[in-house]
């Protein structure tokens, strides 16, 4: 089985060698595996210049977010904070009363695709608004606004298009994302364009009256500064970062924490955009990614650089609290006993270091491994970026010492950091490849997705199904959303993990860690996930029945007016239950003779497809 198993892959491997060799140009697939297998520092500058992500696919780096571009997605389920939800009363969403804590569906998306023939592609959220883009690169705000006379009740806005007025309608967007009050797009151009002030836009079209207000919100402003146009951006809560198409990486927003690549002491906010500097062969910068009060970039050659706030330890640095080790081996009940098996000194207490009389026990301390130290009175924080630390290896690969390649991803939270790293060998084909993520930073709320034993951790590797793929990934102030596929299935799982508070990891409990799986309705195919503050949402398509379930003759097919309206929108849809191999031949047996024995049964799982599976 292994060996056959070892033929198909090749012949897959030489059947996408050949279907690569016809293209006029390598794909995004093949340059990211010959830059991660030791190609040298030109293919990796080579692929950072040219805008190659490291997928299989083009990738769409949006606020906290990774996910590849989607090819079908009509459907959008939504939940958490209720404040961010896309409530509209003519399509049959009405404003939830309380915050959500399972997906529901918002059949406002959906009727608008099928009406203008489009699909959607990505979504942002902020504290109380939210913005869409679809694949013909229209957006489309809503939000909700404080109302009654109290301000106890809420007034809900529905999803109407957002344009750029010195632009006018007709403008292409490939990307948005929302900062804590603002909407910042990105034109098919390279112009980077911002919505100021949303929030208090939401709360005087509410206020106005109903006729005479517009039936979409206008406004907007060029972000000027930039030398070229932009080819990626990340917008964290209060500051934002840029990636030009040479690669040079401007930030612009807060810099208390040095989050902008300056000095807070002399500068505390980036008024205009700044060129970060980087040590020498990180330029052309790959990928950037904005945290709450951090920023994290991938150079060239795969060095991960990071500065600003580090008080989490969400830098990467290591364990940065302290500029000693890890003293817990040799103190308390675990020093004793260590001390009567190998007889190795205990630590001395504090109070008693450097006493007269007392013995030093020195070579009981372990050596600090963090890349960066503070002083007794200095602020946890890096205003110039700093390589991380190497992701610790674990256990399979230590007996080896291979390291990890470069992170093919790369996303952050309000205080921690995600990498997305390859774990399988480079001469795996496409179908067997998986990966990673490794967590660094804040796990107060279960954000790192691995156990709540430490209130911050260094990286380590978050708890989700081995030999799986990561196709989305998504990252809100507290907590993540992960789209995988396991290696050799067709379906593809959402995952959560991190805080609970508002619903948006789904359940009742207040913390989801480790990674919980999401289940949706059988008959929708997650796409992407997105995160917002405390909000979360997927973009789903329609799954397609199964040839097995087709093939029933019990099945009876739906008439056309039965599923289908007149403007396309599904009403009914007939339940119909694929039973298996095993209790067709149950009952078959039981009509025409004596059972079978358990040797003599056919298997089930021969004959009930992937689709049929839970």
């Amino acid at each position: 089985t292994a060996l056959a198993r070892r033929a198909a892959a090749a012949k897959a491997a030489a059947a996408a060698t050949a279907a690569r060799v016809a293209l006029p140009q390598p794909t995004a697939a093949a340059a990211a595996r010959a830059a991660t297998g030791c190609a040298g520092a030109a293919s990796l500058a080579l692929l950072a210049a040219c805008g190659v992500s490291g997928r299989p696919t083009v990738a769409v780096q949006a606020e906290g977010s990774w996910t590849p571009e989607l090819h079908d997605g009509m459907r959008i389920f939504v939940w958490g904070q209720r404040s961010a939800f896309p409530a509209s009363d003519a399509s049959g969403d009405p404003a939830p009363e309380a915050d959500l804590r399972s997906p529901t569906e918002v059949l406002w998306f959906r009727q608008h695709a099928e009406q203008h023939q489009c699909r959607w592609r990505q979504l942002a959220f902020g504290p109380s608004f939210g913005a869409a883009r679809n694949d013909s690169g229209k957006l489309f705000a809503w939000g909700s606004c404080k109302g009654g006379r109290e301000g106890k009740s809420r007034i809900f806005l529905e999803p109407q298009p957002l344009y750029f007025d010195d632009l006018g309608p007709d403008t292409q967007f490939r990307d948005v994302q929302c900062s804590e009050s603002a909407v910042w797009a990105l034109t098919a151009d390279g112009e980077v364009v911002v919505w100021e002030r949303v929030p208090s836009m939401i709360s005087e079209r509410a206020s106005s009256s109903s006729s005479r207000a517009p039936k979409h919100f206008g406004g907007g402003k060029r972000i000027n500064g930039l030398d070229r146009p932009v080819r990626d951006m990340s917008i964290g809560a209060s500051h934002a970062a840029f990636l030009t198409n040479d690669g040079e990486c401007y930030c612009l927003g807060s810099n208390r924490c040095g989050e902008c690549g300056a000095d807070p002491a002399v500068q505390g906010s980036a008024t205009a955009c700044r060129r970060i500097r980087f040590p020498r062969h990180v330029n052309p910068v790959a990928r950037v990614s904005c945290g709450r009060s951090h920023t994290v970039a991938v150079g060239a050659e795969g060095q991960v650089l990071a500065w600003g706030d580090d008080s989490k330890i969400q830098l990467g640095l290591g364990d940065t609290r302290s500029n000693v080790g890890d003293e817990r081996p040799w103190e308390g009940s675990r020093g004793y006993l260590n001390m009567i098996q190998t007889g190795e000194p205990m630590a001395t207490p504090s109070a008693l270091r450097g006493a007269p009389g007392v013995q030093s026990t020195s070579r009981a301390r372990a050596t600090s491994t963090s890349a960066g130290r503070y002083g007794e009175f200095e602020a946890h924080a890096q205003w110039k970026p700093t390589p991380m630390m190497e992701i610790p290896l674990e256990f399979e690969r230590q007996v080896h010492g291979t390291p990890y390649p470069p992170p093919d991803g790369l996303v952050c939270g309000d205080d921690f950091t995600i990498l997305m790293v390859r774990d399988s060998p480079d001469w795996f084909s496409p179908q067997e490849e998986s990966n990673r993520l490794f967590c660094c930073g804040e796990n107060g709320k279960g954000q790192c997705g691995r156990s709540m034993q430490a209130q911050q951790q260094i990286l380590s590797a978050t708890k989700l199904p081995r030999c799986s793929l990561t196709h989305s990934l998504s990252c809100g102030s507290k907590h993540c959303l992960a789209v995988l596929q396991r290696v050799g299935q067709k379906k593809q799982e959402l995952w959560a993990w991190g805080s609970n508070d508002k619903g948006q990891a789904g359940g009742t409990a207040g913390v989801t860690c480790p990674a919980a799986r999401l289940r949706l309705p059988r008959d929708t195919r997650v796409e992407a996930a997105w995160c917002g503050f405390s909000s979360s949402a997927v973009i789903c398509s329609d799954r397609r029945p199964s040839s097995r379930s087709l093939a029933l003759p019990h099945a009876p097919m739906p008439s056309s007016e039965t599923a289908f309206s007149a403007g396309g929108e599904i009403r009914e849809r007939p339940k119909v239950l694929a039973r298996s191999a095993s209790e067709e031949e149950e009952q078959a047996a039981s009509r025409s003779g004596p059972a079978l024995t358990h040797d003599q049964r056919p298997s089930a799982s021969t004959a009930t497809g992937d689709e049929d599976k839970e």
